[in-house]
């Protein structure tokens, strides 16, 4: 083998190696919506405005998200790379109230600069 060869070949696999193939984007999606819902979840407000804009936050990026992780694991349980992703994501965040949940989100209201 050549030398030019060998180095394609290398250079090759270890691109393969360091560039996972991208998560399927229903997928990469609900990661990005988790990862918001787990950051907003995490943190209390220093005062009351701020724990209305958490409140909102949380509103927006949680709710549905326990269903569609489920939904996921089950379309994608074959495919190692989708389940591995999916594995770090908490089954329920959500409560267990839907009615309270929805009664809270509806009075929530959008902070001010936010589009």
């Amino acid at each position: 083998m050549s030398r030019s060869a060998a180095a394609l070949l290398l250079s090759a696999s270890l691109g393969a190696w360091a560039a996972p193939s991208p998560l399927p984007k229903e997928v990469q999606t609900l990661v990005d919506q988790r990862e918001a819902c787990d950051h907003y979840r995490g943190q209390r407000g220093f005062d009351a405005e701020r724990q209305k804009d958490i409140d909102w936050s949380v509103c927006q990026s949680c709710p549905g998200t326990d269903a569609e992780l489920a939904r996921l694991k089950q379309k994608y349980k074959g495919n190692a790379h989708v389940t591995q992703a999916l594995a770090g994501l908490e089954p329920r965040v959500e409560p267990d109230d839907k009615a309270a949940q929805a009664k809270f989100c509806q009075a929530t209201r959008k902070p001010a600069g936010v589009r």
